[in-house]
């Protein structure tokens, strides 16, 4: 089966995460193309093979997102179908769950409320009045009773992102009475909670989720919350900037930022013998050996 197109200007980590995806779609699915390598045709990808057959993952897909797109469903590169691959499957076994969020994460929990895929609380007036959100979320109960909120962003080989001229993000990082600024200074969180860097490429994809998460606290809706970014180890700049974000963190707000890779948590599933097979085909999927 042909590997297909692969795209010149890749980065190293990008080319090896395509060529990866690729092999898997030509050896594995063995199905055909189109455009790259890494992309499953219309019918393929409507017949959902970007996605775990078990677990729940299809089932919550759908519930989530009724109808097919595109460059979620059809591209095996990007990180939007992701999450229900890799999180998805924790909710058809909390016990297991709890085990694998307290090997993965060192959060402690003593039983597990909600997991929720792609969701933001609202009304957003409410919070940051964007569209920021969680790719999944799960809310627990710790084992002290305080309401845990765990917020997860999943990248694969995403990096930083341009601000867009005229958009409503830029008018937010730029107006510092917006919800963003003003909610990292009611949180108490940071050492200098205006200092511009939180807006610049670099960590404001970082930031806005970890401000959600801080708002949800203003709010009452939990008592603590973690916000953690989930990505293969071959993505160095998530290596990089995590650490630099948590070091303009307060010594007491650190351990609720977590930086955790595909493989620390793959290598926590355990608990069942479906939960053996999902992990072997996680490691099948998306672990790139030797890199």
């Amino acid at each position: 089966m042909n590997l297909g197109t692969q795209y010149k200007s890749d980065d190293k980590f990008k080319a090896q995460a395509r060529l990866f995806q690729s092999k898997y779609r030509a050896e594995v699915l063995q199905v055909d193309f189109q455009n790259y390598g890494n992309r499953l045709t219309d019918l393929d990808a409507e017949a959902l093979l970007n996605y775990y057959e078990k677990l729940n993952a299809k089932a919550s897909l759908r519930k989530r997102y009724p109808n097919y797109d595109r460059t979620r469903d059809a591209d095996m590169l990007r990180s939007e179908h992701i999450p229900f691959n890799l999180l998805a499957p924790l909710d058809t076994d909390r016990k297991s769950a709890i085990r694998i969020i307290r090997y993965a994460f060192q959060i402690d929990c003593k039983h597990i409320d909600s997991i929720k895929l792609e969701y933001a609380p609202k009304p957003k007036e409410s919070y940051l009045s964007d569209g920021t959100s969680f790719d999944t979320y799960i809310e627990a109960t710790s084992v002290s009773g305080k309401t845990i909120g765990v917020g997860i962003e999943v990248k694969y080989t995403e990096r930083e992102y341009k601000l867009r001229k005229g958009s409503s993000e830029e008018s937010k990082v730029l107006n510092k009475q917006s919800p963003y600024w003003e909610t990292a200074r009611a949180s108490g969180f940071f050492k200098n909670p205006d200092d511009d860097i939180f807006g610049t490429d670099k960590f404001r994809q970082i930031w806005r989720n970890h401000l959600l998460g801080l708002k949800m606290i203003q709010t009452g809706d939990v008592d603590e919350f973690y916000s953690i970014t989930l990505f293969p180890d071959g993505n160095n700049h998530f290596h990089h900037v995590i650490p630099e974000y948590a070091s303009r963190l307060k010594d007491e707000a650190k351990p609720y930022l977590i930086g955790c890779t595909f493989e620390k948590f793959i290598s926590a599933i355990h608990g069942s013998p479906e939960f053996d097979e999902w992990k072997e085909w996680l490691n099948k999927r998306y672990v790139i050996k030797n890199l």
